[in-house]
């Protein structure tokens, strides 16, 4: 007698994303239907779990820049400003940087004087990318930088490498059980002894949700203070597990 085989499709529905980036592993070996005994079917599962987790991470993105005809003296005002902010940040536990982006450049005046082309203008400028997971050091030394000159271009929370893979694991623990489960009740319905997962697809993302506040606000730890040290508040990233499957139930 010829086997019989039959593919039976339980789908969960799942939400629709719109993604910065993802990240994919799979673990399929193909599983071959006309390899199926007599008595065997295969299903395909479909199971999604996500979470909405705080940010840990600040980051902050602050440059130095000066404008004037002198190229030399402003590469020099540049580099002792650096210089000066490395020493804050040297002296400051927790918060990885990196210094980097030196630009020299002309200023093109929209209409040029004989002065201009004779005695052209440069600016020069260079940046610093900070982080760290101790948001209260890194806002303060932020303000102590701008206190020495430098500028703000950006802050933004975003969610740590580690505490994204944890997030994730734990997603994907309850996916993977949430599709056995279901395997097992399906086996369990159509008389089936056994169901044992045969190909797994895991799919993870992350969202990025903007912090509540940056720089909308100013305050002082210290009245006194020079330069009053400036306000971020994280907000949220959302993490997603998606993870499809084929389950073969045995007879």
């Amino acid at each position: 007698m010829t086997p019989r085989f039959a593919v039976i499709p339980i789908l969960i529905p799942v939400l629709a994303l719109s993604l910065l980036w993802s990240v994919s592993a799979s673990a399929q070996n193909n599983f071959n239907l006309s390899e199926l005994a007599e008595g065997e079917l295969i299903l395909n599962l479909n199971a999604n779990e996500q979470v909405s987790v705080e940010q840990d991470t600040l980051n902050v993105s602050m440059q130095y820049s000066v404008q004037g005809r002198d190229s030399t003296a402003l590469q020099n005002e540049v580099n002792q400003a650096i210089r000066q902010a490395r020493n804050i940040l040297e002296a400051t536990d927790n918060i990885d940087y990196s210094i980097q982006q030196y630009h020299v450049y002309n200023i093109q005046p929209p209409r040029q004087t004989r002065n201009d082309i004779n005695n052209p203008s440069w600016r020069a400028q260079q940046n610093i990318q900070m982080q760290s997971m101790n948001s209260e050091a890194l806002l303060v030394v932020t303000a102590r930088l701008q206190q020495a000159g430098l500028t703000v271009n950006n802050m933004n929370y975003s969610l740590s490498d580690g505490k994204y893979q944890e997030v994730a694991d734990s997603l994907l623990d309850a996916a993977l059980l949430k599709l056995q489960t279901r395997a097992d009740r399906v086996a369990s319905v159509l008389g089936k002894s056994e169901a044992a997962l045969v190909e797994v697809n895991i799919n993870g993302s992350q969202n990025f949700f903007g912090p509540r506040v940056a720089m909308a606000e100013m305050r002082s730890l210290d009245s006194s203070a020079a330069m009053a040290v400036p306000v971020a508040e994280p907000g949220s990233t959302q993490v997603n597990i998606t993870v499809s499957a084929r389950a073969k139930l045995s007879p």
